[in-house]
């Protein structure tokens, strides 16, 4: 269970790269969850993500626009690195403000959405498998 106002990432199914939110992520939380994200991207490896967002509220409008500047910022980086994301969303609210802010930035890489953690692992399950097959020229 989440206790805090920061994302907890969990590696240790790497290059699976799970994200957990809390119910509120404070600025200070968001900015430390998207250092962290791209420190990960800079490793150098092909990742997945898979970010559960079943907890998290409202996000507030500065917080959305932030968003959409990192992506600006770090599109290069995501296009090369990740291979795919997962986001587990309940909440029709969340799902809506994500939209928008996918509507004024989209993301260069493969992206869905899910009511449940089985079919998003299913998925980013797939994902990884059909990387490993490119990388061994049988894709």
């Amino acid at each position: 269970m989440l206790n805090s106002d920061r994302a907890h990432f969990d590696d240790s199914r790497w290059p699976l790269l799970i994200l957990q939110f809390p119910r509120t992520l404070s600025a200070r939380g968001q900015e430390a969850c998207l250092a962290t994200l791209v420190d990960y991207l800079r490793r150098g490896d092909k990742v997945l993500l898979l970010m559960d967002l079943s907890r998290i509220g409202m996000v507030p409008l500065d917080q959305r626009w932030r968003q959409v500047e990192w992506f600006e910022e770090h599109e290069h980086l995501l296009r090369e690195r990740v291979l795919g994301t997962a986001l587990i969303l309940t909440s029709p609210l969340v799902r809506l403000a994500i939209s928008a802010m996918l509507f004024f930035k989209p993301l260069p890489l493969p992206l869905a959405t899910f009511d449940v953690l089985a079919s998003a692992e299913a998925w980013v399950a797939e994902r990884l498998q059909e990387a490993r097959s490119t990388q061994t020229g049988r894709g």
